[in-house]
Formats: structure tokens, C-alpha cells, sequence
């Protein structure tokens, strides 16, 4: 018996770690294609054309947020769904998607006068279209996460976003659509990427609901979606404050400073999450792995997190140069405040994973809704300040919700807050060593006037060659024992028992 439970636990860890791998491959993909993206169509449309649809997707996400009712995650966090369960989730997405798609086209003038942007009277009704063609994927994206085909997500999600956002967004650019050339992408990659999710994941398309499954769904549903809408709000409402309060021209500055700090959250962080909902929500009895898991996710995000906030905050301009050109330089001075707070935004990830894989998603709810008002608080007050000014509030925001998610983790866990700052340990001092050698080599190569690619490059490669040798010469000061353990058993030993034992 023990050694069935010993084999399971190997499985479900292989399962996650190289399902972890694949949503990061995919995610990296991702990353990289939204930089190259970006870089073209920042050249091609107006920062002012940005910060409209930045405007009218948020409106889109939040509805649509709603609309999905937590069915999908309420569906991966059951130890056990029927047909009727997807029948219901189904049926329940259609209808509500519908509803809030008619809502916007009929409300456009209404939101378009609040945000002082008659512009977007004419983009939402457009863009609600994404409504109806969303509401097809909850059920396919939630079974393939849950049966953790991580794999098949990766694929997905990045030919939608390349054949669908990037290569219509920018013929559309090219062709001189303004605005509409981003509106024309987003309705490309949500059409694509609902085609191949339906291809590759089979699922009941009939309708119907059935009361008790009803219920099962919109009890954790429920709770999962009050956090949600305060999430959203938490992380778009400084984008409607700049928005309203300093105009479209402002919040296409800001969104794309906060854009450059949110990309590596969303690599890692977001890979984390995705792959370990699934698996802890599978042991959420056990607690001793949990606590395990959640302390050496901690620190593998610490060891990430750390280093990048340095490298981000000393190549702000060249990187804002690199991809934006001249014209963008008002966006250096967010993006380095931002920088400084990536380790707390991808840091609260982790908690936020466990707290939904183990049920208690009203607590993380309330929890959710002081990160919104914190956000909500800080963007409005620093806006008298600029841009710049919101970047600050929002940084101090990020640090609030990542002590309160910390402290949910520590009561689910049983763990105590020495033992978390433990795990902190060795990104801290990854991130103290990678601060000393970019500082020198960023002042150097700007002292000889190097070309902004140049610096980039050089710095990035320093820190990554300095990293790597205390890695090879004094593991223990960046690598956790428990990292080092994962690390041998899903990299060293293959390459050195590459052929089972028994052939």
C-alpha cells in the first residue's frame, strides 16, 4: 500500500513538473511572440489607439469574467464530475455569455460617456462578439486542464495567438486600420482559438441544466467568482483610473510599462498556477504535501522573481528603446517602479493556486477585494502625481496582497512565517548577486555609449553566466534543498540513467 502511494505521489509530481515545463515552453513562446508583436504595431498605431482598446478589453474581461461564473475552475477542483456537470456548465456559459453580450452592445453609449472616449461606442459592440465565442471553450479548456494536457494547451494557445492575434493585427496595421487593426486581432485569436480547443478536446454539446449539478458548480463557483471580479478589478482598475482621470494618450504610456512588468509574472507565474491547481486539488487532503509543495514553489518563484526585478529596474531604457523606439520613452520611469514589485506580483500566485485547489475561495474572495480597493486607492491618489505617480500606488498594493494571500497560505498549510522566509533565502541572494554584476556592466557599457542591443545582451549574458557559476560552484546559496532534489530527479538522473533498469 505504501509503495502505491509512493508510485502515485512520483506520478502526480512528474505529471506536474512536466506539466509546469510545458505551460512555460508555451507561455515562453507566447512572451516572445508578444514582444515581437508589440514591437511592430507600436510602430504602426497610436499609443492613443492602444489605450482605447485597452480601455474597451477591459470592459470585455470583466463582463466576460462574469459570465463564466467559476464553472471551469469549479469543474477542475471536483474530485469527481459526470455528464451532467458539463451539460449544466455548458448550458449555463451560453446563456449568460449571451446576456452580457447584448448588454454591452446596448450599453456602449453608456460606458463610452464615462470614460470620456466616444471612440468606444463604435469598438464594444464589435469586440462583444468575443462573448459568444467564448462561452464554447469553459468546458474544453477546464477537462484539459484537469486531465492536466498541458501539453495540447501550450500548442493551442500559441498558434491562436500567432495566426490569430499577431499575423492579423499587424496586416491589418500595415493596411492603415488604426485602431481597428487591434480590435481585428483580439476577434482573430479568440475565433482561432476556440476552433482548435473544440477540435481537440470532445465534450457533451448538448443543453440543458440539472438543478443539483447547478448547485455543486455555483457553490464554488460563487466564490471563486466574487474573487475574480475582485482580482480584475485589482488588476485593471489602475488602467481605468489613468484611463479617465489622464486620458488615452496616458494610459497607453502606462499599460505598456505595466505590460513589460507583468510579461515574466505571466511566464512563470501564471505556468506555476496552471499546472499546480489541477495537481493539488488532487491531494487537497493531504497536508503535509501540500506544504511541501507550496514551500518549494515558493522558492523556485523567489530564485525567478528576484534577478529578473533587478535586471528589468537597470534596463528599463534599453529595453523601452529596443521595442518601442524613441517615442516611447515616457514609459521608463513606470516601468522601473513596477519592476521593483514583480517579485510580489508573481509571488502571490502560489497562494492564490492553493487557496483555489483547496475550496477556500470565499476566504481568498475577501482577501481579493481589499487587494481591488488598495489598487483602486493607490491609482487615484497617485495619479496626481502622473503616471509615474500610479506606478507607485499600485507597486504598494501589490506588496498588501502578497502578505495577505501569504498569511491564507500559512493557515491551509500549518506552516509558520519563518519557514516561508526561509524559502525566500536563496532568490534574495540570486537577486543581490545579479544587482552587483548588471550595475557594473550596465554603467560600463554606458560609460563607452554601446549600442542599446549591445548593453541589453551583455547584461542579460553576464547575469546568466554569474548565476550559473555559483550554481556549479556553491549550489546551496541560490538553490533550495528542495529544488535541488526536483532538479536531480527530473534532469540529472535522466541524463545519467537515460534506459530503465529493466530495459
Amino acid at each position: 500500500m505504501n509503495s502505491r502511494n509512493t508510485n502515485t505521489s512520483k506520478t502526480l509530481t512528474q505529471r506536474t513538473f512536466a506539466g509546469f515545463l510545458w505551460v512555460g515552453l508555451g507561455s515562453g513562446i507566447q512572451v516572445v511572440l508578444k514582444i515581437a508583436v508589440l514591437a511592430v504595431l507600436a510602430r504602426l498605431v497610436k499609443p492613443s489607439d492602444f489605450g482605447l482598446v485597452g480601455i474597451a478589453v477591459i470592459v470585455i474581461e470583466f463582463a466576460k469574467m462574469i459570465s463564466h461564473m467559476g464553472i471551469g475552475p469549479a469543474l477542475v477542483q471536483r474530485k469527481d464530475i459526470e455528464r451532467r456537470h458539463l451539460v449544466t456548465g455548458l448550458t449555463l456559459s451560453l446563456l449568460i455569455g449571451s446576456f452580457f453580450a447584448v448588454l454591452v452592445v446596448f450599453g456602449s453609449f453608456q460606458i463610452a460617456l464615462f470614460f470620456r472616449m466616444p471612440e468606444l461606442e463604435k469598438i464594444l459592440p464589435a469586440l462583444a462578439l468575443i462573448f459568444l465565442i467564448d462561452s464554447f471553450t469553459v468546458i474544453a479548456q477546464a477537462l484539459m486542464q484537469r486531465n492536466m494536457k498541458f501539453k495540447v494547451i501550450a500548442a493551442v494557445e500559441v498558434i491562436s495567438y500567432l495566426a490569430g492575434y499577431g499575423a492579423v493585427g499587424i496586416c491589418l496595421a500595415y493596411a492603415g486600420w488604426g485602431v481597428w487593426a487591434l480590435v481585428g486581432a483580439s476577434l482573430g485569436q479568440s475565433f482561432l482559438l476556440t476552433g482548435l480547443l473544440l477540435c481537440f478536446q470532445p465534450f457533451p454539446k448538448t443543453l440543458g441544466i440539472d438543478k443539483l449539478a447547478l448547485r455543486e458548480l455555483m457553490f464554488f463557483g460563487g466564490g471563486f467568482t466574487i474573487a475574480k471580479i475582485a482580482n480584475y478589478l485589482a488588476t485593471q482598475g489602475d488602467n481605468l483610473i489613468v484611463g479617465r482621470m489622464l486620458g488615452p494618450a496616458s494610459l497607453g504610456i502606462y499599460g505598456r510599462a505595466y505590460q513589460f512588468m507583468v510579461m515574466p509574472a505571466n511566464l512563470f507565474g501564471n505556468s506555476l498556477d496552471r499546472a499546480l491547481f489541477p495537481a493539488i486539488a488532487k491531494v487537497q487532503d493531504d497536508q503535509s504535501r501540500i506544504a511541501k509543495g507550496y514551500l518549494t514553489g515558493v522558492s523556485l518563484i523567489a530564485l525567478v522573481a528576484c534577478p529578473c526585478s533587478i535586471l528589468m529596474f537597470f534596463l528599463a531604457p534599453e529595453i523601452v528603446m529596443i521595442l518601442l523606439g524613441p517615442g516611447w520613452l515616457e514609459v521608463i520611469p513606470p516601468f522601473q517602479i513596477l519592476a521593483c514589485s514583480l517579485f510580489f506580483r508573481m509571488g502571490y500566485k502560489m497562494s492564490d493556486s492553493l487557496s483555489r485547489a483547496t475550496g477556500t475561495v470565499y476566504r481568498r474572495a475577501w482577501r481579493q477585494v481589499v487587494y481591488a480597493v488598495l489598487v483602486i486607492a493607490g491609482s487615484y491618489l497617485g495619479q496626481f502625481w502622473g503616471v509615474k505617480g500610479v506606478a507607485v500606488g499600485v507597486a504598494i498594493a501589490l506588496i498588501g496582497n502578497f502578505l495577505l494571500m501569504a498569511q491564507l497560505s500559512l493557515q491551509v498549510t500549518n506552516i509558520s512565517w519563518e519557514e516561508m522566509l526561509k524559502a525566500h533565502k536563496q532568490g534574495i541572494i540570486a537577486g543581490l548577486i545579479t544587482g552587483v554584476g548588471t550595475y557594473a556592466t550596465v554603467t560600463i557599457c554606458r560609460t563607452y555609449d554601446l549600442p542599446d542591443l549591445i548593453t541589453l545582451v551583455m547584461t542579460i549574458a553576464g547575469a546568466g553566466i554569474t548565476l550559473l557559476v555559483t550554481f556549479i560552484y556553491f549550489p546551496g546559496v541560490i538553490v533550495s534543498p528542495a529544488l535541488k532534489t526536483l532538479v536531480e530527479r527530473f534532469f540529472v538522473k535522466k541524463f545519467k540513467d537515460p534506459i530503465p533498469e529493466n530495459g
